[in-house]
């Protein structure tokens, strides 16, 4: 994709040599404690500042247990590592987008990587379906269950903190989200060898990024990255590196998050490297509205000076084409500009 003349892949990247080129590392004990309470207050002043200009920050005193956690990458790695018959078992087609892919478009540009996705018990809202576990992977599936649930606990924190930087009550967009929420979560491995690399005909030749440059589409992004690296936020014409940070998380807002804070904060482009010299595994969790959700700027970003700048977007059906989009090419990926007034 390119953004205006210019490939955005091809932009230089930033060297980072103090704090002020460094996305901001936000202490979130209080926030976890009480989103409103006036300790909490510093938190949610950063957080702001950091949507408003990053777009991403990471958190520490998250609240998610450093044991889980370790599960979660034991899990993860042995998932990746059973035979190649096994996890296509639970291979995902465009009608059901839960389970094992090994073929996903960014901006229609094969990624170099494989997926395992999942969300909420039962049939999903938008598409109708449940989710695909491997066979005899009972720990494998208790495991993500459980994250997927403090990943859920987590975002809603977040989700307050994010409310009360714009002006509004901590809990005004929980009917959205609290008990009926879309979001899901996706288990990322970036292998040094494409392992599909001219397998058939149909894959496209070439995956030059571990996943090119996008916006993610929900309303924020809640990840766990490993110790290699290769996360990257395009800023001011640079790429910046997103350092792993023993014990943090990594947090950026997606497009819904943009649409209804009317541009106040934004959803920043990023980009996963190709791994060259050693294997990496990350874990973003999606927050995403729910499926009736119609998403417009919020009452307290819109004035006679800052007109709404979006028209209403239905979340179900943005959701579902650029689901599509990351399936195969089925055309260009939706995008929020498309909605910009």
């Amino acid at each position: 994709m390119l953004h205006g003349k210019q490939d955005l892949d091809k932009d230089p990247v930033a060297e980072q040599s103090s704090l002020v080129d460094q996305v901001p590392i936000i202490d979130i004990a209080d926030l976890c404690v009480d989103s409103a309470a006036p300790a909490a207050r510093v938190a949610v002043d950063q957080i702001a500042g950091a949507c408003s200009s990053w777009g991403f920050f990471q958190v520490t005193n998250h609240g998610i247990s450093e044991a889980l956690i370790s599960r979660v990458w034991q899990q993860t790695r042995a998932f990746f590592a059973l035979p190649i018959e096994a996890r296509l078992e639970v291979l995902r087609s465009r009608e059901n987008p839960w389970g094992f892919y090994h073929n996903e478009l960014t901006k229609n540009q094969r990624d170099k990587k494989q997926v395992f996705d999942f969300t909420r018990a039962g049939k999903d809202p938008i598409y109708g379906m449940s989710n695909r576990w491997p066979k005899d992977q009972t720990a494998f599936r208790e495991t993500m269950e459980e994250y997927f649930e403090a990943c859920t606990k987590l975002s809603l924190q977040l989700l307050e903190a994010f409310c009360i930087g714009l002006d509004l009550p901590a809990k005004f967009m929980h009917a959205d989200f609290a008990s009926n929420h879309t979001g899901f979560l996706r288990l990322n491995y970036y292998p040094v060898h494409d392992p599909i690399e001219g397998a058939a005909e149909d894959y496209q030749p070439v995956a030059d990024l571990g996943v090119h440059h996008h916006t993610d589409a929900g309303a924020l992004t809640v990840l766990i990255q490993d110790e290699v690296g290769g996360l990257q936020v395009h800023r001011d014409g640079y790429w910046y590196d997103i350092p792993p940070v023993a014990g943090a998380i990594v947090i950026n807002t997606g497009d819904m998050m943009q649409v209804w804070s009317n541009d106040v904060y934004h959803a920043p482009v990023h980009r996963v490297l190709a791994m060259e010299n050693c294997d990496r595994y990350s874990l973003p969790f999606f927050f995403n509205p729910a499926a009736d959700a119609c998403v417009s700027p919020l009452p307290t970003v819109i004035n006679d000076a800052n007109p709404v700048h979006y028209r209403p977007i239905e979340w179900a059906s943005f959701r579902g084409k650029r689901t599509d989009g990351d399936y195969a090419d089925y055309g260009t990926e939706v995008q929020i500009s498309q909605f910009r007034l």
